[in-house]
């Protein structure tokens, strides 16, 4: 709040105030009468006649009420015009708390020594009790106090590893990236995911109505985080200007890039799921085991998709699977579908599916 307006209200406030406890002290000051002295109440003394009632004591009073009157004139507008800039600055100053907390709460928790000092437990004692540890799996610059970036929530691999609840084999989860969710989905499905997680996969229920440790407080802010961060406001990856409208010569090339750029990030490059033959090194229990990579999407690639007639496939790409975790592309969506943040054009939506049929 502005100084000004700090010593805008503290006037209109104690000056009256201060008016209000001399009088009463200049009355504390006058001789009492009889009748007070002896503690008869109000109520049974006799009644003043009716050339003091309609005399000055009825003047006083009407001075008094037009007084009172006046002061409440005054004193409602000063006290009113300055309270949409005090409500718009507790706004400000909320939204950056929620920022700050969503950060804590998606970072990883901060190590302390055993026996350490009071101040220093005092000094980390929000990042301790807000960390969730989000970035152990989607990816954090390793700091807690740093602005955000485009380095932060960048995806990476699930932490502990996740085991096939099948096959029980350990393999390398692609945890994606959250800075550029938003060019994906809306906040109904982010905020879905989060409370309820992701079943066969290593995203836990995080909501307290599901199991999970955080509140609804801590998802908002959580999300309010998220969407602050650049790549939630830059919009999808770029397309070379040759792929803004496929045509025949170029479809299949122009689907390739299109997959690249806004379907890898689920299917995985090649289009392998989980199904693709590429390990990678991860520590399990203090050990490094060769681990084969998965994405979370199905797997598209060696005629997976090809049991799909074109009908289904199109209208899959276009409406896609709304919390089964497959997001619509088309600028109109089936009915019940919200548009999506930032859609793909018809020709677009076609040079995909071409170019999804040869892998």
């Amino acid at each position: 709040m502005e100084t000004g307006s700090v010593l805008a209200i503290a006037f209109v406030v104690l000056v009256p105030a201060a008016i209000l406890w001399g009088i009463f002290l200049m009355r504390q000051r006058r001789t009492r009468k009889p009748t007070a002295l002896l503690g008869i109440p109000m109520a049974m003394r006799p009644a003043p006649p009716d050339e003091e009632l309609e005399g000055p004591r009825l003047q006083r009073v009407m001075v008094g009420g037009l007084v009172a009157t006046l002061a409440t004139a005054v004193f409602i507008p000063v006290y009113w015009l300055p309270e949409r800039e005090r409500q718009e600055a507790f706004e400000h100053r909320f939204a950056e708390a929620s920022l700050e907390r969503g950060q804590l709460i998606f970072a990883r928790p901060p190590e302390l020594e055993e026996d350490i000092p009071a101040a220093a437990f005092k000094a980390e004692e929000k990042a301790l009790a807000l960390g969730q540890g989000c970035a152990n799996c989607h990816g954090s610059p390793g700091t807690l106090h740093v602005p955000p970036d485009e380095n932060v929530a960048a995806g990476g691999i699930g932490n502990p590893a996740f085991k096939d609840p099948i096959t029980n084999q350990v393999v390398a989860y692609q945890a994606p990236p959250l800075n550029n969710v938003f060019t994906r989905w809306d906040e109904e499905v982010v905020r879905f995911t989060i409370e309820r997680g992701r079943p066969g996969t290593d995203m836990p229920a995080w909501g307290v109505e599901y199991g999970g440790s955080m509140t609804s407080m801590m998802v908002d802010d959580v999300i309010a985080w998220l969407r602050s961060l650049p790549g939630n406001q830059q919009g999808p990856p770029e397309l070379s200007e040759g792929c803004q409208k496929p045509t025949a010569t170029n479809q299949i090339s122009c689907g390739q890039e299109i997959f690249e750029a806004r379907c890898a990030v689920c299917h995985g490059p090649q289009g392998e799921g989980r199904e693709g033959s590429r390990t990678m090194e991860i520590e399990v229990e203090g050990e490094m085991v060769e681990a084969p990579i998965w994405y979370q999407g199905l797997a598209l690639w060696k005629g997976d998709v090809r049991h799909l007639s074109e009908r289904e496939h199109e209208f899959t790409i276009r409406n896609g699977r709304r919390f089964a975790f497959m997001p619509q592309f088309a600028e109109s969506p089936a009915q019940g579908i919200p548009v999506p943040p930032y859609p793909l054009t018809d020709a677009q939506i076609k040079a995909v599916m071409a170019y999804e049929r040869t892998l």
